[in-house]
């Protein structure tokens, strides 16, 4: 099988994902900037599950700053797009013996909780925090309003959903025969 047919299947696979990315948060927050489930991090995770770290890095990666460029672009958006990638590429570079349900779902949950405290944090000593204090106000902004939130527990809520949805994904396209979407051998 030639090269540039297998980067024309990853960059068609990078571009399905950031798209969905960007329209699922771009619609989201066209109707509300409450998140009690973090989708474009869940598909930005599955794409590295199912496909490798180098396709869930660009669609981390680009999903994020696409999605932000049309919502509203800042420093969160430098922010959010790195962690979202560098993530989603440790996520898929995790051998395959942690595929497992169990170790799929505790491991989204953690770096779903990671992306949430290291941009909280990041975001804050832009604004002008000292460290330290940027970092607890990152986690306990997860369960109590800080800086201007209103949302009590809102944190773990997310965590919760997003690692679920990303367990109940990466199930779901395990099931496609593999011939669908990868190159013959």
């Amino acid at each position: 099988m030639s090269k540039s047919l297998v980067d024309t299947r990853k960059v068609a696979i990078i571009a399905v994902f950031a798209s969905m990315v960007t329209a699922f948060r771009v619609a989201k927050n066209l109707v509300t900037a409450v998140q009690f489930i973090n989708l474009p991090l869940s598909l930005a995770f599955t794409a590295s599950l199912i496909f490798g770290g180098e396709i869930g890095f660009a669609v981390g990666f680009l999903g994020y700053l696409l999605s932000d460029l049309l919502i509203y672009p800042g420093p969160w958006t430098v922010v959010n797009s790195i962690v979202a990638g560098a993530l989603s590429y440790l996520l898929g570079v995790l051998p395959s013996s942690s595929r497992q349900r169990i170790i799929v779902f505790a491991t989204t949950f953690l770096l779903c909780l990671l992306f949430d405290i290291v941009t909280s944090a990041l975001l804050y000593i832009i604004l002008g925090l000292e460290p330290a204090r940027a970092l607890i106000f990152g986690i306990v902004g997860l369960f109590l309003p800080v800086m201007g939130g209103y949302l009590l527990g809102v944190g773990p809520v997310t965590e919760l959903s997003t690692a679920f949805l990303t367990t109940f994904l990466v199930e779901a396209l395990k099931r496609i025969p593999t011939h669908l979407y990868s190159s013959p051998s």
